[in-house]
């Protein structure tokens, strides 16, 4: 959920990764994950221009026509690892699955999803700026990002509706999409710099008020429904 722009990608590009995968044998898709958990160490410390073709093959104890091999440009490679950090994030983020208790107890639990998934989001932070770089200086990959912004926000739905009813939100809920992508990565960068600014309490707290009055109305107006229906 927090960062959109890699998640898209992810949706975007899995089915041809996946359909890759499935026509290599054994031994080159050991090789091709040495060079992506490579590529990955040296562009989360270095950065994606910093970081050589030279230094990622050395890292993973192999040739740079290794990476040759399996990918054709240093972009592919960088794109490879991106979809392998986006697909096991969004594997292990732990959506509330329930529609029990209030608005506000329910987006508590997505509150404490998002602080117990705080660490490994501390970790890949260099790997987002440098997605985010690469996009912003890549008309073609932004077009691409635009494209498949629907599908993120469907899928966005898909959980949501696990835990969330639309009617007991202020906002529509494809807004409110939007919100949650725009708030987290924020909230996330913000801890990174100033912890105790963002502390555990200070995201549950922020995730309550996006309750606000709308599920006390909501509340309200079903009690007022059960009351007129009960009424002879």
């Amino acid at each position: 959920m927090q960062y959109v722009l890699c998640s898209m990608l992810e949706m975007m590009s899995s089915n041809s990764i996946k359909s890759k995968a499935n026509g290599l044998g054994a031994r080159r898709v050991r090789t091709r994950a040495r060079l992506i958990k490579a590529a990955w160490e040296a562009i989360g410390e270095k950065g994606f221009h910093r970081a050589t073709l030279d230094e990622i093959a050395s890292r993973a104890g192999l040739t740079k026509g290794a990476i040759y091999d399996n990918f054709a440009t240093k972009d592919e490679l960088f794109l490879a690892v991106v979809i392998t950090w986006t697909t096991e994030r969004n594997q292990r983020f732990a959506w509330p699955q329930s529609m029990a208790g209030t608005l506000k107890q329910r987006l508590r639990q997505l509150a404490k999803a998002i602080i117990a998934d705080a660490p490994e989001a501390r970790l890949e932070a260099p790997m987002r700026a440098e997605f985010l770089l690469y996009a912003l200086t890549h008309e073609e990959m932004r077009e691409r990002l635009a494209e498949a912004w629907p599908l993120r926000v469907a899928k966005m739905r898909e959980h949501l509706h696990k835990f969330v009813r639309e009617d007991e939100l202020s906002l529509p809920l494809d807004k409110f999409i939007v919100l949650l992508e725009a708030l987290v990565p924020g909230l996330m960068y913000i801890r990174s710099q100033l912890p105790d600014m963002v502390s555990d309490k200070t995201i549950i707290a922020i995730f309550e008020s996006l309750a606000g009055q709308s599920s006390a109305v909501v509340e309200q107006a079903r009690q007022k429904s059960r009351r007129l229906k009960m009424t002879p």
